[in-house]
């Protein structure tokens, strides 16, 4: 892992509120790559008592900010589309963990996959393709 890297993403990653709100962890970061960890918790439980499809999205949006070659870019950047497919819920105390990596890198326009699974069975839970376009 590229510490300088990790330093930087994390410097921002955690004046994030929504990041410190559920509580997400930055795990590693790469040029291309980066992971992010969060426990399931009472806060992001839906009705049923299961993890809420919300707090996912969140962070898979969350973390496709953070592979490196995002970071040094000088891009100022928003999402412009978000498709998530959920496969599986987690229940309470489960650790999640998400990946996002880098599809295509474009001039104005980025395209990047996250997936999030149980870290424990490493079944997936959900599946996120994110645009982001430069502002």
């Amino acid at each position: 892992m590229n510490n300088e890297l990790f330093e930087k993403a994390s410097k921002i990653f955690y004046n994030i509120a929504f990041v410190k709100t559920i509580g997400v962890k930055l795990i590693s970061v790469e040029d291309f790559s980066a992971v992010a960890e969060f426990k399931v918790g009472e806060h992001i439980l839906n009705y049923v008592g299961g993890l809420h499809g919300g707090a996912v999205a969140g962070v898979m949006d969350t973390i496709v900010f953070f592979p490196g070659k995002l970071l040094p870019s000088g891009l100022k950047l928003t999402t412009s589309g978000l498709d998530v497919k959920f496969f599986k819920t987690s229940a309470k105390d489960d650790i999640i963990t998400v990946k996002a990596e880098i599809v295509h890198f474009g001039r104005r326009r980025i395209n990047v996959d996250a997936e999030a699974f149980i870290k424990e069975s490493g079944k997936i839970i959900a599946r996120a393709n994110v645009d982001l376009m430069t502002i």
